[in-house]
């Protein structure tokens, strides 16, 4: 079937000298970076105008900025593989955006699971003593 001894080896991802890519592969490519954008702009205009609640409108505004970003620097990247460039059509840029994405999805999750539970609290604890503080009328 498929050979995948060279994908883990470094010599190739750190070629300098780019290959064009079947055109399979530049088809699902393109594909998968333009749902990507495609998929983050409809989620931005959801949660602009269905999404209540403040801090799932947070969490839902980060995710379609990291599949935005990551679909633009993925046309970017795969323009220059398309175009064979010799620097920065290179591989190893494919897996520096991989690693970026799961980075800013960890960053993400770690918001959502620990942050956001602590801000819900500050504001209710906020909001005790607030309401026996005087007003103006």
């Amino acid at each position: 079937m498929f050979d995948l001894r060279p994908v883990f080896s470094p010599s190739f991802w750190f070629d300098l000298t780019p290959t064009a890519m079947s055109p399979a592969f530049d088809k699902m490519f393109f594909i998968f970076f333009a749902i990507l954008v495609i998929a983050a702009s409809a989620a931005r205009m959801v949660v602009n105008n269905k999404l209540e609640d403040k801090y799932h409108k947070i969490i839902a505004l980060r995710a379609a900025n990291i599949a935005f970003v990551t679909g633009i620097l993925g046309f970017v990247i795969y323009f220059f593989t398309f175009e064979e460039i010799q620097f920065f059509g290179s591989r190893f840029w494919f897996l520096a955006l991989f690693i970026g994405v799961i980075v800013a999805v960890v960053r993400l999750l770690k918001f959502a699971k620990k942050d956001v539970p602590a801000k819900r609290k500050n504001e209710q604890s906020k909001a005790e003593v607030n309401k026996y503080l005087p007003r103006r009328n």
